[in-house]
């Protein structure tokens, strides 16, 4: 796999982690998981798929019970939602092609901001599903997950699919067949 840059490089100075071994002094090489090394009759990499999350790696802004977001990160900084996500995935990429990793798996709402009109969601998601399938078409990087996020927004705080006001069970019924959609058109394997 080779390294992925989109428009501009997010992680200057850093590239792409590879296995030297245990005797390796490199703080940004494997120094145990060898992807060739052959245990029980399988590669290390066939028993493995490790994934960078979308949310963990790239959304999570730091805030908590007593502050706002405390990470500011520079694909965050257009003022079009769409954009913002390209811009984010374009990181991602590089990232995930960085660190080696084969695979990667979000939440639909990690992708892109969504907002209350399931229609401008889908319309959204769609756009930045095409721009995903580029990315993993140039880096061979695979989707390992894909998956709906019933549960950060407000509205949610009921339930989602046990919700009592049908508006919300709608909602996420289609948020749900939205994600479901993304990850069949980006070769979700779980």
């Amino acid at each position: 796999m080779s390294v992925l840059l989109g428009n501009k490089e997010y992680f200057k100075g850093v590239g792409q982690v590879k296995y030297e071994g245990p005797e390796s002094d490199n703080p940004l090489a494997l120094r145990w998981y060898d992807e060739n090394k052959m245990v029980a009759g399988k590669t290390m990499k066939d028993h493995f798929k490790f994934a960078c999350s979308y949310w963990h790696s790239f959304n999570g802004a730091g805030s908590d019970p007593f502050g706002g977001p405390t990470h500011i990160f520079p694909w965050d900084a257009s003022p079009d939602a769409v954009q913002r996500a390209k811009d984010k995935m374009d990181a991602a990429f590089e990232f995930i092609t960085k660190m080696n990793l084969p695979y990667y798996c979000f939440h639909d709402v990690d992708v892109v901001d969504y907002t209350n009109d399931v229609v401008e969601n889908e319309k959204r998601l769609g756009v930045l599903v095409d721009y995903a399938k580029e990315k993993q078409k140039q880096s061979g990087v695979k989707l390992l997950w894909g998956t709906a996020n019933l549960f950060s927004h407000l509205r949610y705080m009921n339930g989602a699919s046990t919700n009592p006001d049908f508006h919300v069970l709608a909602h996420g019924g289609a948020q749900v067949k939205i994600a479901l959609d993304a990850t069949i058109a980006l070769g979700g394997e779980n």
